[in-house]
């Protein structure tokens, strides 16, 4: 049997149960995560040594659920991040607030500008631009995690700067 033919055997007998597999622990990732499955198997140096091929769908599904669940855990950190870095200073603030605000911008613009092109080019599309990962991945050549990580990389550079030599009364 053919490397082809066994993988089309595979994918009609297994394909639908995986997926319910998938579907109950991860919701719509579902799909995705089943044919990272199927796409890992392909990569497997030599599909033929495998006893059960069954079973061992069912385990690289069941690891990209978990890498999955993963992913969204780190995201969902970042984006609480994200959230305190994004608030902007009222105007009906004190003056010393806004002081402070604008100090805190003025250093986060300044470690902007002493980041590496790349993640300085990645921040500057996703927050100004508003460009999402896959879109930048696109138009810069990248993978998506590239993206994410370089993004991230600048998030917290300007989160740090933007906390640094903060006065003590505030």
């Amino acid at each position: 049997m053919t490397l082809k033919e066994l993988l089309d055997q595979l994918f009609r007998s297994h394909h639908q149960e995986l997926l319910r597999f998938a579907g109950q622990r991860a919701g719509d990732a579902a799909e995705d995560l089943v044919q990272l499955s199927f796409l890992r198997l392909l990569q497997h140096p030599d599909i033929d040594t495998i006893a059960n091929h069954r079973a061992y769908l069912y385990k690289l599904t069941a690891n990209a659920v978990i890498d999955h669940h993963r992913k969204l855990a780190v995201r969902a950190h970042h984006h609480a991040d994200l959230d305190e870095i994004d608030e902007v200073p009222s105007f009906a603030s004190c003056p010393e607030a806004v002081l402070h605000h604008r100090q805190m911008l003025e250093r986060c613009l300044q470690a902007l500008d002493a980041l590496p092109p790349l993640p300085r080019t990645i921040f500057l599309l996703h927050r100004f631009d508003g460009l999402t990962y896959p879109q930048i991945a696109k138009l810069l050549g990248l993978s998506r995690s590239s993206v994410e990580r370089h993004f991230y990389t600048a998030l917290e550079h300007c989160f740090a700067a933007s906390l640094a030599q903060v006065p003590s009364s505030m």
